[in-house]
């Protein structure tokens, strides 16, 4: 028989991942491709597909092989070998996009000298360079287990050639062209036409991401989409005959993808779309998973790495989904058929982006329904003002208008889909991510393909909601001991630190004390505290905010226990505490997220939500303790609430919105510029802890907040009297204890 299309690009898809890890790119991972696509060779008992099989393989064998020696070749591979990866390197490169004047990561390609081909700069802070143009660099090459890994941190360039030549300078001319129509909005643009992401706000790729729209900003297959369809409108009006149309189609659609650097997701997209096109002429069928399968394989073909680019995944993942959605639900409601493609390309894309970015947002089902209507009418326009700007400037500053509102109310739908409560989901990014969202996908496909029997769908709903609440309770209910959440407020005198360990014996760590020139509470009382109840790693650690008695001890227990996960304001501050806070979560490994309101971290059934800041919040000239991070902790119905040294301008902010808790962890160490009796009318915590100094010439806890603590009925526990404090629930009652010696 003769082997479909699907089969052989998955065979040379396993033999191009084993050809890489046999080259030494992947490790041993690779190999698993192998036994589980002979083990399918072998049930299928097929000879004639598996001989194309085997073919295949062996090509991707040799092609991985190829492409890995290619890469040996380069820059990249040759500063980046083992044993040879650090140090001061030097190139001639012509950049392939402007250099962001305040400094930051810029693309560019190596063009002369002892290597070649791609590669990454992170250009010093006063120096303007224009795309396109030619440079002598030197610099720092950054070592393993840097952020900047793969990266070389330019100290000195020197110009050469200051024309904007090739690629590089006409996304220049584009840039510019974009500055001058769009304004402020100009890296919003940069970013959906031309996949240009640097100058854009982190505030804003974290806004898009919350609400499930991160697609957008970063230039995918729907974006190529939207401008073939587009194209097909303009070109249908010229009286063309239907080759000549597609011709033209496809020169200007190679044409976008080149100026994007044929990136994978929109390579596979213009495959797709020049694939339909000639069947459409031909009048042909082609099956939609040939369609996909054989888009994918030409892009392994152009790109041998793309089976490591994890937009490609996403990109082949949420398109066949779309396509198998709409399929399946042909002959359902108009609702069903509605929402179907956005459910299935949200829940089987799940686990690719919690494995690599530990964030899923459920909430783009619905803010996809508006948001990519939307543009799809907008981003052909940003792409019609821009050329337009050649030929007829009065002409693309009205369209540039119009798109322009279109930009803004896409923002909107963004802010509004932030904002919504458990809309998005962080978690820690890596297998155990993968493997809950797994999960998930495994449930409703289940649910998907019960027959249509009421009694049966009833069934299964009710077997999967018993296994969901087994599971949530598998950490709280145990015969023979109590599987509680333990809250530890530490004794690090003037600052801040607590310690929570989950029912399932993880460990997250608030802050970590103060550090002076004589003492660092982190090395002195945290760490010791974790060792001796047998922490051996850290699933996540917060720094509520960047003053020293909250701050100063964490750089030293990230550095000791290397945690998964780092949820900080995300505000840049000058401060060396600072800085030297983030070269050690960067030397640690551990992914960093920058709290906003909304964010919602689940671990072993304790809920970790954060309550503020939010963007909009962060960008007031408010004092640095007001901008810091307020968290809710919840397992089963009991709630604890850590508001660091938030004050009266955040309780005022957060009226209404937290609700009454078990315990409050008071803020500002008690200072009278916190507390108020609004605050503690909502809250009426039963228990109050304060983290103090003893003697401390603060005048911490004010007599008047201890005042308003006792006529709102709260017990008050302070580190200065009774030493460290531990809080122990199990989702219901609660006690507390105090042991002066920890």
């Amino acid at each position: 028989m003769r082997p479909p299309i699907v089969w052989i690009a998955v065979a040379f898809g396993a033999g191009l991942w084993v050809g890489l890890s046999f080259f030494g790119a992947w490790g041993l991972g690779g190999w698993v491709g192998l036994p589980v696509l002979a083990g399918g060779l072998l049930v299928e008992r097929r000879a004639p597909l598996g001989a194309a099989t085997g073919v295949m393989l062996v090509a991707g064998l040799l092609w991985g092989g190829a492409a890995d020696r290619e890469r040996a070749a380069d820059c990249v591979g040759k500063w980046g070998r083992a044993g040879d990866g650090a140090g001061t390197r030097a190139a001639l490169v012509r950049l392939e996009d402007p250099a962001p004047a305040g400094g930051g990561v810029v693309d560019a390609e190596a063009v002369a000298g002892t290597c070649g081909g791609a590669l990454r700069l992170r250009w010093p802070d006063g120096l303007r360079a224009p795309g396109g143009t030619t440079w002598v660099v030197a610099g720092r090459w950054a070592e393993e287990g840097s952020k900047d890994r793969g990266v070389l941190v330019v100290r000195r360039a020197r110009l050469l050639d200051s024309t904007r030549r090739g690629r590089g300078g006409l996304r220049d001319r584009v840039v510019g062209r974009a500055d001058t129509l769009f304004g402020a909005r100009a890296p919003m643009v940069d970013a959906l036409v031309i996949a240009r992401r640097t100058g854009l706000d982190p505030d804003v790729r974290e806004r898009y991401a919350q609400a499930g729209l991160a697609h957008l900003l970063a230039i995918s297959g729907l974006h190529v989409g939207f401008i073939a369809a587009w194209l097909g409108v303009v070109l249908g009006l010229t009286g063309l005959g239907p080759r000549p149309r597609l011709a033209a189609a496809a020169v200007l659609l190679l044409g976008y993808v080149w100026l994007l650097g044929f990136p994978a997701p929109a390579t596979r997209a213009a495959l797709m779309l020049a694939l339909a096109g000639v069947t459409r002429l031909r009048q042909r069928v082609v099956a939609p998973a040939g369609s996909i399968t054989l888009a994918a394989l030409l892009v392994m073909l152009v790109d041998p790495w793309s089976v490591r680019s994890v937009g490609a995944w996403l990109s082949v993942t949420a398109v066949a989904s779309v396509i198998w959605a709409r399929r399946a639900a042909e002959r359902s409601a108009w609702p069903v058929r509605l929402v179907a493609p956005a459910v299935a390309a949200t829940i089987l894309t799940a686990p690719i982006t919690a494995f690599a970015f530990g964030t899923v947002a459920p909430i783009g089902v619905l803010a996809n329904l508006v948001a990519i209507p939307l543009a799809g009418v907008a981003v052909p326009g940003l792409v019609l003002a821009l050329a337009l700007s050649w030929l007829w400037p009065w002409l693309a500053s009205l369209v540039a208008a119009g798109s322009g509102l279109g930009l803004a109310l896409l923002d909107l739908i963004a802010q509004g889909a932030a904002a919504v409560p458990g809309g998005h989901v962080v978690m820690i990014a890596g297998w155990g991510a993968a493997a809950v969202w797994l999960g998930v996908a495994a449930a409703a496909w289940w649910l998907w393909t019960t027959p249509r029997r009421p009694w049966l769908v009833a069934a299964r709903i009710a077997f999967l909601t018993t296994v969901l609440v087994a599971t949530s309770l598998r950490g709280v209910v145990s015969l023979d001991e109590c599987r509680c959440l333990s809250v530890h407020f530490l004794d690090v005198g003037q600052g801040d630190a607590a310690v929570l360990r989950t029912p399932a014996g993880r460990w997250i760590v608030i802050d970590g004390g103060p550090r002076t020139p004589e003492s660092d509470a982190g090395r002195r009382v945290v760490i010791p505290f974790l060792r001796r109840h047998g922490a051996r790693r850290l699933a996540l650690a917060v720094a509520t905010h960047g003053d020293a008695d909250h701050l100063g001890g964490l750089p030293a227990v990230v550095d000791a226990f290397h945690p998964a996960l780092v949820l900080e304001p995300g505000e840049p501050l000058g401060r060396p505490l600072y800085l030297e806070f983030l070269a050690a979560v960067e030397a640690a490994g551990s992914r960093w997220h920058p709290a906003r309101r909304g964010d919602r971290i689940e671990l072993d059934s304790v809920t970790l939500e954060v309550l503020s800041p939010d963007s909009l919040w962060l960008a007031l000239p408010l004092d640095v303790n007001e901008h810091g991070v307020v968290l809710r902790v919840s397992y089963g119905g009991v709630r604890l609430l850590f508001q660091a040294d938030a004050g009266l301008p955040v309780e005022g902010r957060l009226a209404g919105r937290v609700g009454q808790v078990e315990v409050l962890k008071v803020g500002h160490h008690g200072s009278a510029s916190a507390t108020s009796d609004a605050w503690l009318a909502e809250l009426r915590p039963r228990e109050a802890v304060i983290s103090v100094g003893a003697h401390n010439h603060y005048g911490h806890p004010a007599p008047a907040v201890l005042a308003r603590l006792r006529r709102w009925g709260s017990e008050i526990y302070r580190t200065d009297q009774a030493g460290t404090i531990t809080f122990t629930t199990d989702g219901h009652a609660a006690h507390i204890d105090v042991h002066h010696h920890d």
